[in-house]
């Protein structure tokens, strides 16, 4: 294969090549600034108030308020333990 007249097709490509826009750097080139809105902090908290409600309504519907505080009891004073082989029997089914 013989390629005769290759420089047309250099020429082409040195014209339509990138060349980045010229402007000036500073304060004109606000418009092209990107933004971020964040939300206050205290929807932030109501978010966090409403998921941890979720959370102990969901606890408490499985076990009474009676039983959890037998078990905050037994956690505070260091005896409650599960045996490692049932932990294992659970997670493994």
């Amino acid at each position: 294969m013989e390629i005769n007249k290759y420089g047309s097709v250099m020429s082409a490509y040195a014209k339509t090549a990138y060349e980045p826009p010229k402007t000036k750097r500073g304060s004109a080139n606000v418009k092209n600034t990107d933004t971020a809105v964040f939300s206050s902090a205290s929807k932030a908290e109501g978010a966090v108030a409403g998921a941890k409600a979720s959370v102990k309504n969901t606890v408490e519907s499985f076990a009474s308020p009676k039983t959890i505080a037998a078990l905050k009891s037994m956690i505070a004073d260091g005896s409650y333990d599960i045996p490692a082989e049932s932990v294992a029997a659970s997670i493994l089914g």
